[in-house]
This record gives C-alpha cells, sequence and structure tokens, in this order.
C-alpha cells in the first residue's frame, strides 16, 4: 500500500509539473493582451520554457546525482510553487519570462527524479509498469492543462491560473513529503550511461520519435487558442470548449491505452496514434470555418496524445532497462526541446501572416515521428 500511494504521489507531481510547463498556452492571447505583446512574442513563454528543461535535466541529472531523491522532489516543487506565486505580480512581460525561466528548473529536476525512485522503490520486473503509470500523470497535463488554464483564463483571469498553480504545486509538496520515504540515493550517472544511450542507435531513433512528435504537437498547441480565434471565429466560450473537449478525449485515450498496451505492445500503439494525428492535422488545416470540424478533429488528436510521454518512457525501459536513469532523463528533454522547436515554427508562420499553415507543419513533423518510430522498431 505505501509503494501504491508513492506511485500516486508522484503522478500527481507529474501532473502539477506538465500542467505548470504548458500553462500559459491555454492562455496566450489573454497574457498576450494584457501584458502588451503580440501572440509570437508570448510564446517565448513556451519556447523559452522549453530551452531550459530540455538542455537543463541531464545537466541536473548529473549534478544532482547524489542526493537524496526526496529531498530533490521536495525542493523542485517548493521552487515551482514559489516561482508561480512571484509571477502573480508580474508587472510586465520581462519580468514574467525571467520568472518562467527560473521557475521551470523545477521541471527539470523532478521528471527525470521521478522516474528514478521508481526504480528504488519497486522491484526490477515492476518498474517498466511503475514509470509509465507515474508518466500518465504529465500524458494528462498534456490535455488538461491548457483547457484548464484556457477556462480560467477566459472567465477569470491569468494571473489566477498560476495562483491556482502556486496552491496545487504546495498540496504535490506535502503528498510527496508524506508518500516517500527518505534516504532514497540512485547511482550516480556515469559518463558510461550516457555513451551507451548515444552510442544505441535504437535508443536514439526513439529519442528523435519524441522530439518530432513533441514538436509537431506544440507546433498547433501553443497557437490552438488565437488560431481558434482566427481560422474558426470561435467565441471566447466556444474555445474553452473546444480545450475542453481536447482535455477530455485527451484524458480517455491516455486510460485506454495503458489498458491495451500489454496486449497490443507500446510500438503498435505509438505507430497508431502518430498516424492518426497526422490525419487529424489535415482535417484541422482543411477545416477553416468549420467549428464542428475543428472541434472532432481536437477530439481526435486528444485521443492519441498518449503516444508523447508515458509509452515512449516505458519503450526505452524496454529497450535497456540498466540505462533507463540516462535514457529517461534524456526522453524529458526530448519533450522539451520539442516545446521549443513547435513554438519556434509556429511563430514564424504567424508572423509571416500564415497561421493557417501551423497544422500543415505539425502533420509533417507528426509523419517525420511516424517514419522514425518504424525504423527504431526495425532496428536491433
Amino acid at each position: 500500500r505505501g509503494v501504491d500511494f508513492a506511485l500516486w504521489s508522484l503522478l500527481f507531481g507529474n501532473f502539477i509539473i506538465g500542467t505548470g510547463v504548458l500553462l500559459p498556452a491555454g492562455m496566450l492571447s489573454q497574457l498576450a493582451s494584457d501584458l502588451g505583446v503580440s501572440v509570437p512574442a508570448a510564446a517565448w513563454l513556451m519556447l523559452a520554457g522549453g530551452i531550459t528543461i530540455g538542455f537543463g535535466a541531464p545537466l541536473a541529472a548529473a549534478i544532482t546525482s547524489g542526493i537524496d531523491r526526496r529531498l530533490l522532489l521536495l525542493g523542485s516543487l517548493a521552487l515551482y510553487a514559489a516561482g508561480h506565486l512571484a509571477s502573480i505580480l508580474a508587472p510586465n512581460f520581462a519580468v514574467l519570462l525571467a520568472l518562467r525561466v527560473v521557475t521551470v528548473v523545477a521541471a527539470g529536476v523532478f521528471t527525470p527524479q521521478a522516474a528514478a525512485i521508481v526504480g528504488l522503490l519497486v522491484p526490477p520486473e515492476r518498474r517498466a509498469a511503475g514509470v509509465a503509470f507515474i508518466f500518465l500523470g504529465w500524458s494528462i497535463s498534456l490535455v488538461s492543462g491548457t483547457s484548464v488554464a484556457g477556462l480560467i483564463a477566459t472567465y477569470a483571469s491569468w494571473r489566477l491560473a498560476y495562483a491556482l498553480m502556486a496552491g496545487a504545486s504546495l498540496l504535490a509538496l506535502w503528498l510527496v513529503a508524506v508518500a516517500i520515504p527518505k534516504g532514497l540515493r540512485a547511482a550516480p550517472l556515469s559518463l558510461a550511461s550516457w555513451g551507451l544511450v548515444f552510442g544505441s542507435p535504437a535508443l536514439l531513433l526513439i529519442l528523435l520519435v519524441t522530439v518530432a512528435n513533441s514538436s509537431g504537437q506544440f507546433t498547433v498547441l501553443t497557437f490552438l487558442q488565437p488560431a481558434l480565434k482566427s481560422l474558426f471565429a470561435a467565441s471566447p466560450g466556444e474555445i474553452a470548449g473546444v480545450l475542453a473537449v481536447f482535455g477530455v478525449f485527451g484524458i480517455a485515450g491516455n486510460a485506454a491505452a495503458s489498458r491495451l498496451v500489454a496486449n497490443l505492445g507500446a510500438e503498435r500503439l505509438i505507430a497508431a496514434a502518430l498516424a492518426a494525428m497526422a490525419a487529424e492535422f489535415l482535417v484541422l488545416f482543411a477545416a477553416p470555418g468549420s467549428l464542428v470540424l475543428a472541434v472532432v478533429a481536437v477530439a481526435l488528436w486528444g485521443g492519441g496524445t498518449f503516444s508523447s510521454n508515458s509509452l515512449q518512457q516505458a519503450r526505452l525501459i524496454g529497450r535497456a532497462a540498466p540505462l533507463a536513469s540516462a535514457s529517461v532523463a534524456l526522453n524529458t528533454s526530448a519533450i522539451y526541446i520539442g516545446q521549443a522547436v513547435g513554438p519556434a515554427v509556429g511563430g514564424v508562420l504567424i508572423s509571416a501572416g500564415h497561421i493557417e499553415w501551423l497544422a500543415i507543419a505539425a502533420c509533417g513533423f507528426l509523419l517525420a515521428a511516424l517514419g522514425l518510430s518504424l525504423l527504431a522498431d526495425r532496428v536491433s
């Protein structure tokens, strides 16, 4: 029972971390309007966060490998709460961006360390399942973070969303403090571990799948709110409704995937999801003016988001369990590198006056992810 409670606390912690990382995407229009910047400029909150975590997560994993895991998790959640609390008072965009860079350092620490703790709490035969379980929290945040933020920003304010994130971070901190025992220390990550991951074509291909998948989804997800307004003349209430549909179908898709993975395998499910999302982005590209088609496309997109995190983690561990600490840390980086690439590509398209091309660019990334995934399956 104690181990199960610990896993649930880590799942909730990942959910809070993921929701905070995605928070600006759900309220980009409100942030841009209130702080007097353009939408592409406001997207720097996502881009800068992705860069910080993408390159910082492996570095943090190496630097902190000898520190008590529980202390690391509590410290990262404390930083997360403080950063979101300070963001409420940000007087301008520059200050909010600086606070964002500092705050998301916590995400680069918590996510890979949560996976490392699973390896210390459960026997080896349960490790892959345990890691996949706690990363469901991050996967669910991918589809609920933007919708919740959009609803709050639409009907209240973006500052309230930051306040609620600070409170939720403190709740996660309390759960982790209660559930995770003291004195958990992982073996330091050696240079040999990193070398073996980078020297494995199969692992590198799986990591590239994560980068391409994340890049494609964030190309649209970051700008979904302004795109719905521009291309579909959606009202604030309709935008909030579309984001809610995305969240509901995303949670349902993740739940279904967790039940099907044992029979179908992570590789098949990921390939099916990538192919489906690529097709859905084509529908979104072809659907300007039809909010009904947009809702259908977004619902199907949400249903396929399970390929983004938990199954990729399980896939890496299944390929090379002894290298899980390094490969999971790098997969975390890959997610956030995609979070930086996607907004950068989307920002260029919007600045050039081609917001309608967001979906087709995302489709290209998803097709690349599918090709890399199929190739990874063929590589021994």
